[in-house]
């Protein structure tokens, strides 16, 4: 199963965190000030977890909602198909 995997950082060191997930071999989608976001598999999760030296966390992106309210913030994570995971 393909995920789109999230890399939090401290501020400055996208470039870097950026290239090592490259390094690693996965393709970089998106990079936003303090996180890169890129594909991987479940293998890419604990490659992630162990080789990513600027990376503080990486989360596995389950969905993604517009929540103005905390009724559609509820409800929207309550729709997700957590059951996959």
């Amino acid at each position: 199963m393909k995920f789109t995997l999230v890399a939090t950082c401290l501020f400055g060191l996208e470039k870097l965190l950026g290239d090592e997930i490259e390094a690693l071999g996965y393709e970089r989608k998106e990079t936003i000030d303090g996180r890169v976001s890129y594909f991987g598999d479940e293998e890419a999760v604990a490659i992630s977890n162990i080789f990513l030296r600027c990376a503080e966390r990486v989360y596995i992106e389950v969905g993604a909602f517009n929540a103005d309210t905390f009724d559609r913030l509820f409800e929207g994570a309550k729709a997700l198909p957590w059951e996959d995971f």
